[in-house]
Parts: structure tokens; C-alpha cells; sequence
């Protein structure tokens, strides 16, 4: 037997090696906010980051996996919000840790995991543990299976088997497609006989949830066996560590309790443990604020809408209840810099995005407070115009307006009610809340959805493999491969030899696309390569444009390269003559030059973010980037403007380590390796076990896209605007390369014309290389009215 965790962190380490003494391979958690899932918003159980392995859209690349995965539950059906702080178990942040099978071991096994865990490394006590299993409908059979099961594993008699309905006991991801039947741990936290209502009211509590996915529900309600079943299952740190510390509250666990000494403190008064108006206060802003610290590490900004949108509405409960409290206006930032200092051991991001997740908490504070100001006088000019009409009922849209705008719950609209004598419209702001729940859900959340077809290509086909990135200026005959140079519209091509695996049109597959021929246009389809030297848009950097040179003299123009998933890279071309079709091997040429400033651009952005982070300071993030062959947009976290010396400051920076002429290193790491190096993660990208480390100058961070060879080749920087995007995050464009001696060269242009307009004299001859934009030709204009008359 083990020797028991001492404390949750101690808890979540021994989960992981449990299951890794059991062959399974550590996945590191996913970002809280979901890609390519419209579905959610945030990740909200521990095997989201992997549905489309389970829904057999996506290969998995391990049989056996353990993560312990941050979640968010605030949004959808999972909307708990007003109970958090008032019970023992609500939280809007919370770490699942999991252990999953994909078509390795199935129902036996993952019983006998779960209860060894449970008995020999938790040592809880097996007169308190009930079991449940899937009792059967009209529709789908009992899991008589996992029944017998439990009785031979755990020896626990029938009467502690119990069988429920599919509303507790059964899964399944959508109305068709994989699902199964559950079996649950449960603990109970009483004394005396249990009923079926101990289970509802959390004596017993669900403490371990196993899924077996075993089936696929068809059309028409059927149920065909999955050829290769696959295990999810879950258990809730906070619950297991509450319980191995004898408390009854999560929030009485070492997982809250330094956090929530620390408001005590810094509020100046006690916290009792009880369900007084300041212990739920205390709560309220300890469970806001490691979901604040989390998300902000995540990338996510205060905003009005998207995750962004409940972020800040987290924010603003926090301080909120903060102000109730008395505390100071940092509390919230005072209680974030304490979620750092203790999850930062086992989430580094969390140490990595310290001062930005202080600057974002004291900067909502500071536009909180004046907007709660702002919600009093709403209050205030409502009342008046109540009982300047003889009116006496706040309405639902008004009270609504100073909940979703202001930050007022339904119970301080209706003290200040009270106070002045008004009753309020409680139906009417039901209904205003349940139109913005309902614009909350489904597509208006998320990402875009991810076309079936395209999870169906990488199911069949495998990741996509891109090749020449790492040799960008190798020769073509010393290169691994057939490659070759070539033409496009003047403009010199690298291509290689690569074979066509799908075709696609309007999400139909295709086996072959055929040009009619003549003056017929072109015909636009979707091309899947194995492997592919065209980079699929991704961290912000632009796809690869080119060329298709197919068999018999037909040619095909690519127009643009994605990745509609991370693994799958899809090429859209424009059919000019011949024939597609897959199976054909096909000369596949991206432009050399245009990928050389993409190059240049990217890396600059890299060598940005640290002169950024180097003259404004370490809370800069990225916050959002575009990379293209003609200029680079770089969004980033700060709270005010750059002052002309800050933009001096950032361009002179990058300046020098351009200069440098610093050689480029590129290397793959674990994730674990990354994170010691300081290795910064690029803003909405999510990364697996190994990762893709650039070392530039100063900078390293992680990326998969191409850069420059050494700093040399970015040539020339030039910042060209700075603004803002909304509140707490500013935009930089610039400009390398190429596109910044046009630029210059363009300047150059602009002052001598208006040098000879003011001196009345004959305009220079125009540079076509560099032409005057239109609204810089309007300031022209202006400038010649102004101008003195010739002489």
C-alpha cells in the first residue's frame, strides 16, 4: 500500500504516475478555451481535447493516455454561476484527472484501475463506497457486464451496485455517434442507512466516473458495437483532495485555503467557514480568481463578447464581492498573484503570464469601479423617471441592462429597490437572460465548425507531412526528396514531387477533376498532398501560394494553403487544363521569394514581442498575429499606448538584433524541456508532447512556422502604426524586407513632393515601384491648396 498524498498537489502528481506505472503517456493539458468546436466555449470535462479520437474522426497517436486538464464550467447547461461559493462543491474552475483507453483495454481493466486507486493508493474506506452502473431502457440494454464486474473485483454486495437510468448513467455525445453506459464511485459522506435521496442531496458523492464507449447510435436510434471500444473516465481533484483532508467543502481544502487566507487578510476580516454572507464572499472571489489567472494565462482578454465576455464577467463578480468585503480595489489582482505562486509547479504558464495576469485584474478593477459608478446613476435616473410617471416596477430590461452592463446582481437592484420604495420585473429579466443564454450556446460560441469531411480525410489519410520547411535555403539537389526549380509569372518556384490523396469539392470527395479545356474557366476545388511543401495557414502565418505542374502538361494554381485541423494540411487550387486525380503524382511549386518575406515577417514578429517585452515589460503577451509576405500584425496585452520614445525604444531594439546577424536554432523538445528553457507559447495554439522550439537572438519560443535563416535576412524593420484593439490589448503593424524599402522609398516620394509643392517647384518623377497611397496623395492635395502661389 502507498503512502497517502499529503495535499492536492501531491494528490493530482500520484494520479498521473499511477497511470503511468500503468503504461499510459502523460497528455499535457489543453488550453480552457476550445478550438474548432462549436459546440462549447471552454473545455469542460477532462476528454473533450480528445472527442474526435473517439468519435473515430481522428487517429490517435498513444493507446493509453492519463492528463489532469483544466476546465471551465460557466456557460450551457453547465451554468452553476450564482451557487458558486454558496455550497461545498460548485466551482467555475476545477482540474479533471483522467485516464483513457482508445481501443486498448476496456471495461475490466478501467474497473480494476479505478478501484485499486480508490482502495490501495487513497486507502478510502470500502463501507462508505457505492457503485452505480446503467440500468437499462426501452432503448438499450443493462451493463450487466460492468455489474458482474464490480462484484468480482471490488466484492461489494448487489444492495451497494446500483443500476440508474440514462439521465445519470449513460453517455453520448450527440443524438448519433459514439456512446456507452457509465459506472460511478460514489462516497458517502454520512452516517446511518442511504436512500436514493442521499445521493441526490450530496451526502453521496459521485467521486469517479467511468464511460465505456462501446457503441454507435445509428439514425434511427440503434445501437452498432464500436470495433474498437474506448474508455474516458473522470475523477474531480478538488472532491478527492476535500475528502482526503477529512473537510467537507472543496473550498476547505489546501487547494483554496492559502487563497482564501489571503483575502481574509487582505479584507481585514476573518473567514469563518460558514455560510455567512463574507465567508460566500471570500468564496466567491477565491473560485473567480483562479479561473481569472487560468484564462488569462490562456491568452484570453476582458471583452464584450466570446470568452472574453465571461471572463470579464467573472471579473467584475470577484471585485464586486471584493468591494462588499471592503478590501482594497487589488484584492482580486492580490488573490490572482497568489492562484500563480501555488498552481505555477504544475501549470508554468501560469509563472510565464504573472504580470500580465496582474495588469489585466488592477485594470478591470480600476474600469470596473467607474462602471459601477455608472451603474448607481442608471439606477438613479430609472427610480426618478419611475416616480416621475407614478410608476412603481423596475422593468426586466432595465434591471438586465445593470446586470450584463454594470455588473449588478438581481439581489443589489433589489436592496436599492427597497430602499426607494420599487418592486422589480423578475419575469421580465428572466426572459432578457434566457435570449442571452441562448445567444451564448451553439454556433455563437467556439470557432467555427470543422467540416466532417476534413476530420474524415485525416481519419483515412494520417497527418499531414510538410516538407523543405527546416531547409528553407538548402540547393534542391542536396535536398531529401525530388525537387526542382521553377516558373510562375516571372516569379521562381521550389518545387517537389508529391502525390494528390484527396480531392474535394463543396465537402463531396472526388477521385478526379477534369478541365473541359478551351476558354472553359477554372475550376475551383480542394487538393489534400502526402507529403506537402505548401505551409497550411497557422499561428498567424499566411499559407503558401503556387503552383500544381500535372501530367500531360496540365497545370493547376494554388491560391491559397490551410489547415482546416492541426494535423491536416488542405491546398486550394484553381484547375486551368488537365486532369486532377488521386493517386497522380504531381510537381507541387511554392513561390521562393514570397516565402522568403513571409520568413522575414514571421521572425520579426518573434524578435517584437521580446523588444516589446524588453521596453514595456513582462506582462506583454500576444494576444492575436497575422504574418504575410507584405507586412506583420502583432496584437499584445498592455494598457495604454506606446509614447514616440517607446516606439523608438521597441524599433531600435529589434534593429540591434537584426544587426547581430543571429543564427537561427530550431529544435523539438518535450513540452516539460520547453517550459524550463523559458520558452514562450504563441498566442491560441495548442501544442503536443513535443514541441517545436525557435532560439533568435534573445527570443525563444515555441512555433512551427518558417523563419529566416539569421536575423540578417529580415533587412529592414519599420513600425508603421500602433493602436488600440479593444480594452488592455494594442496592435502593431510594421513591416520588413522588401515591403519596408518600398515603404522608405515611399516616404522618400511623399517628402520630396511636398518639399516641391511648398517651394512651388516641378513634382519629382513618380517611383512605380513605390507609389503614393490615396489618402497620402489626399494630404498632397491639401498641401497644394494651402501652398503659397507660384511666383
Amino acid at each position: 500500500m502507498s503512502k497517502l498524498p499529503a495535499d492536492g498537489a501531491a494528490l493530482r502528481q500520484h494520479f498521473v504516475d499511477y497511470f503511468v506505472g500503468l503504461g499510459h503517456l502523460t497528455v499535457p493539458s489543453a488550453p480552457l478555451v476550445t478550438r474548432g468546436d462549436p459546440s462549447l466555449m471552454f473545455v469542460n470535462a477532462g476528454m473533450v481535447p480528445f472527442k474526435d479520437i473517439f468519435s473515430g474522426q481522428q487517429r490517435s497517436p498513444m493507446r493509453r493516455a492519463v492528463s489532469v486538464q483544466k476546465c471551465m464550467r460557466v456557460s450551457g447547461k453547465h451554468n452553476d454561476l450564482e451557487e458558486v461559493g454558496r455550497t461545498a462543491r460548485h466551482h467555475t474552475f476545477f482540474e479533471m484527472l483522467g485516464n483513457f483507453s482508445f481501443g486498448d483495454y476496456f471495461k475490466e481493466a478501467a474497473i480494476d484501475y479505478a478501484w485499486n486507486f480508490i482502495r490501495r493508493e487513497l486507502q478510502l474506506d470500502p463501507k462508505r463506497l457505492w457503485v452505480t452502473v446503467f440500468a437499462g431502457d426501452a432503448q438499450t440494454p443493462p451493463d450487466d457486464e460492468a455489474r458482474a464486474l464490480w462484484r468480482k473485483i471490488s466484492g461489494l454486495p448487489d444492495a451497494r451496485i446500483l443500476g440508474m437510468g440514462a439521465a445519470d448513467n449513460f453517455w453520448q455525445m450527440g443524438e448519433r455517434g459514439p456512446c456507452g453506459p457509465c459506472s460511478e464511485i460514489h462516497y458517502d459522506q454520512g452516517e446511518g442507512p442511504v436512500g436514493a435521496a442521499d445521493f441526490a442531496s450530496g451526502r453521496v458523492m459521485e467521486i469517479w466516473n467511468n464511460v465505456f464507449m462501446q457503441f454507435d447510435r445509428q439514425a434511427d436510434g440503434a445501437l452498432q458495437p464500436l470495433p474498437a471500444p474506448c474508455v474516458d473516465t473522470g475523477m474531480g481533484l478538488e472532491r478527492v483532495a476535500a475528502l482526503l483532508a477529512g473537510v467537507d467543502s472543496n473550498y476547505h481544502s489546501d487547494l483554496f485555503l492559502p487563497l482564501l487566507d489571503r483575502i481574509s487578510g487582505a479584507s481585514h476580516k476573518p473567514y469563518g467557514r460558514s455560510t455567512a454572507a463574507d465567508d460566500v464572499s471570500m468564496r466567491v472571489v477565491a473560485d473567480h480568481a483562479r479561473s481569472t489567472a487560468f484564462l488569462v494565462a490562456d491568452g484570453v482578454q476582458p471583452s464584450n463578447d466570446g470568452p472574453g465576455y465571461v471572463l470579464r464577467r467573472l471579473m467584475r463578480r470577484a471585485i464586486r464581492h471584493g468591494r462588499r468585503l471592503g478590501a482594497a480595489d487589488d484584492l482580486l489582482a492580490q488573490a490572482c498573484e497568489t492562484v500563480v505562486e501555488q498552481f505555477c509547479g504544475a501549470y508554468p504558464e501560469l509563472q510565464a503570464a504573472q504580470a500580465r495576469i496582474a495588469h489585466v485584474a488592477a485594470g478591470e478593477a480600476e474600469a470596473f469601479n467607474r462602471t459601477l459608478d455608472h451603474g448607481l446613476k442608471v439606477f438613479a435616473d430609472a427610480a426618478a423617471s419611475l416616480r416621475a410617471a407614478g410608476e412603481r416596477r423596475l422593468s426586466g430590461e432595465t434591471l438586465f441592462r445593470l446586470y450584463d452592463t454594470y455588473g449588478f446582481p438581481v439581489d443589489l437592484s433589489a436592496v436599492l429597490a427597497e430602499e426607494q420604495g420599487l418592486t422589480l420585473d423578475q419575469a421580465g429579466f428572466d426572459a432578457a437572460m434566457a435570449a442571452q443564454q441562448a445567444r451564448s450556446r451553439g454556433s455563437n460560441v467556439g470557432e467555427a465548425a470543422v467540416g466532417n469531411h476534413y476530420k474524415g480525410w485525416l481519419a483515412s489519410l494520417g497527418p499531414s507531412r510538410f516538407i523543405g520547411g527546416d531547409a528553407e535555403d538548402v540547393p534542391p539537389a542536396e535536398r531529401q526528396g525530388l525537387w526542382r526549380l521553377g516558373e510562375l509569372d516571372g516569379n521562381a518556384l521550389l518545387e517537389a514531387q508529391v502525390q494528390i490523396v484527396a480531392l474535394g469539392q463543396s465537402e463531396r470527395d472526388l477521385t478526379q477533376l477534369v478541365h473541359p479545356g478551351g476558354d472553359a474557366p477554372p475550376l475551383r476545388c480542394e487538393v489534400v498532398l502526402q507529403p506537402t511543401p505548401f505551409y497550411g495557414e497557422a499561428g498567424g502565418q499566411a499559407g503558401d501560394t503556387g503552383l500544381l505542374q500535372l501530367a500531360e502538361g496540365g497545370l493547376a494554381r494554388v491560391v491559397d494553403s490551410r489547415r482546416p485541423l492541426a494535423e491536416l494540411s488542405v491546398a486550394t487550387v484553381e484547375l486551368l487544363s488537365g486532369t486532377l486525380a488521386v493517386g497522380a503524382q504531381v510537381w507541387a511549386g511554392y513561390g521562393i521569394r514570397r516565402r522568403q518575406q513571409i520568413r522575414a515577417h514571421h521572425s520579426a514578429t518573434h524578435l517584437l514581442q521580446g523588444a516589446l517585452r524588453a521596453v514595456l515589460g513582462a506582462h506583454v503577451g500576444q494576444a492575436g498575429s497575422f504574418v504575410g509576405p507584405d507586412r506583420l500584425r502583432f496584437d499584445f496585452t498592455h494598457p495604454r499606448g506606446l509614447s514616440p520614445a517607446e516606439r523608438t525604444a521597441v524599433e531600435a531594439h529589434l534593429t540591434e538584433r537584426i544587426d547581430r546577424d543571429a543564427l537561427a536554432e530550431i529544435f523539438e523538445v518535450s513540452q516539460a524541456q520547453a517550459r524550463a528553457m523559458g520558452a514562450i507559447a504563441m498566442f491560441g495554439e495548442k501544442y503536443g508532447e513535443r514541441v517545436r522550439v525557435l532560439r533568435l537572438a534573445d527570443s525563444i519560443e515555441l512555433c512551427g512556422g518558417t523563419h529566416v535563416a539569421a536575423t540578417g535576412d529580415i533587412d529592414l524593420f519599420l513600425l508603421l502604426s500602433e493602436g488600440a484593439v479593444k480594452s488592455g490589448v494594442r496592435r502593431v503593424e510594421a513591416v520588413v524586407g522588401d515591403a519596408a524599402r518600398r515603404r522608405v522609398r515611399q516616404l522618400a516620394t511623399l517628402l520630396q513632393r511636398a518639399h516641391c509643392i511648398v517651394l512651388g517647384l516641378p513634382p519629382p518623377a513618380a517611383d512605380d515601384d513605390a507609389p503614393v497611397a490615396a489618402d497620402e496623395q489626399a494630404a498632397l492635395d491639401w498641401l497644394a491648396r494651402l501652398a503659397p502661389p507660384k511666383a
